[in-house]
């Protein structure tokens, strides 16, 4: 869920920069004092993109009572992930465009938008947190299709108990056929297709030419 951070049991520098942000809710931890604490990671922080176990500093824990809840946080969680194999390729560059246009979009509560690169590993990890995942990838500009979350090229199997029940790769561009900067156009499909999942209906594969 989506929370507004009140900061009240602590005084420090990091609470005065953190009051009044907008994050989410990652996680519940027990700590040895048999206190409950809620771990968050602000909303919009590129930071935070590889994950709880692999990014230190980018995640804070308050007590729940520090948090305000946001209205309008949707049941699903969607992520949304550039995926590339080679970062200085031309198809793997309008990868990382289109992940920096969707970061400026106001994507409902429950979606988080993250740039993977080459890291097929993190990405395994993180998609276990959500319900489904849109993953961009260099080829032909707009063409949607789903596949299982078994045939992501990821370096890690996920485990038969994960969470993610459907994937969807959204094609970012591809250098061969010579397209064109197509990365508002790819902007308008994804937001079509986190609308589509967000709603529970079912998605229209489409080839390049379609979408």
């Amino acid at each position: 869920m989506r929370v507004r951070l009140r900061p009240s049991r602590r005084a420090d520098i990091v609470d005065i920069a953190l009051a009044g942000r907008l994050a989410e809710v990652d996680g519940i931890e027990h700590g040895a004092d048999g206190r409950v604490y809620v771990l968050v990671s602000l909303v919009g922080d590129t930071a935070a993109d590889l994950g709880r176990m692999s990014q230190l500093g980018h995640r804070f824990f308050f007590d729940p009572e520090e948090l305000e809840p946001v209205s309008g946080a949707s049941e699903h969680r969607v992520l949304v992930a550039g995926l590339g194999d080679d970062a200085f390729e031309p198809g793997e560059c309008e990868v990382r465009r289109v992940v920096e246009q969707l970061r400026g979009c106001d994507f409902p509560p429950g979606v988080r938008v993250a740039d993977f690169g080459a890291r097929g590993q993190d990405l395994a990890r993180a998609i276990e947190e959500f319900d489904a995942a849109v993953v961009l990838r260099a080829g032909p500009i707009g063409e949607v299709r789903r596949i299982g979350p078994a045939d992501l090229p990821l370096t890690q199997p996920l485990p038969p108990d994960h969470r993610c029940r459907q994937v969807i790769v959204v094609g970012c561009g591809d250098a061969e056929r010579g397209e064109p900067d197509g990365g508002k156009r790819i902007t308008g499909v994804v937001l079509s297709v986190v609308d589509d999942v967000l709603a529970g209906r079912p998605i229209r594969e489409s080839s390049s030419d379609e979408g």
